[in-house]
């Protein structure tokens, strides 16, 4: 389990490392730098908004908000920003 999800993150991060690339192949040499800085932000926003909200949907339980064991099984909920993380 903990393989796929790291291979797979790798993965997205090679194909923003493409996206870049492939962009900064289609402007003009002034804008350049411009397409890079954009692509840098967007993995840096998507990897602060993933550690703030993205995890607890994908992994998070309720049993840090309350003692029941009834998890919702569509998403998850707790642990935001990895608080109580183990």
């Amino acid at each position: 389990d903990i393989m796929w999800i790291l291979s797979s993150g790798i993965l997205v991060f090679w194909m923003q490392a493409g996206f870049a690339m492939l962009e900064a192949g289609s402007v003009r040499k002034k804008n350049i730098q411009n397409i890079l800085f954009k692509n840098l932000m967007d993995a840096s926003i998507g990897a602060i908004c993933f550690w703030l909200l993205g995890y607890s949907f994908a992994f998070g339980t309720e049993k840090y908000i309350t003692e029941d064991t009834n998890d919702n099984r569509f998403i998850g909920s707790g642990n935001w920003a990895l608080q109580n993380f183990d």
